[in-house]
């Protein structure tokens, strides 16, 4: 079950959470091992990369629906 989000574990092993990902994901990151370096650390186990992937992309998903800054209308 999902907690409030960008608190569940993403690794166990790095103990890296949602929001960890989120903000590498923010900052360019675009694989699970950008991730990891994002953060300082480097992959342990490996069994996170299924769901570091589904969080980069639904990260970037949710990103890109996100308005933008609109120019301001000349009225």
């Amino acid at each position: 079950m999902r907690g409030q989000s960008g608190f569940m574990y993403v690794c166990i092993c790095r103990a890296i959470r949602e929001r960890e990902v989120e903000a590498a994901v923010r900052a360019g990151a675009r694989r699970p091992s950008d991730v990891f370096r994002a953060c300082g650390t480097s992959p342990q186990c490996g069994g996170c990369a299924t769901d570091m992937r589904d969080r980069i992309g639904q990260t970037i998903a949710a990103d890109a629906d996100l308005p933008r800054n609109l120019p301001a209308s000349a009225d």
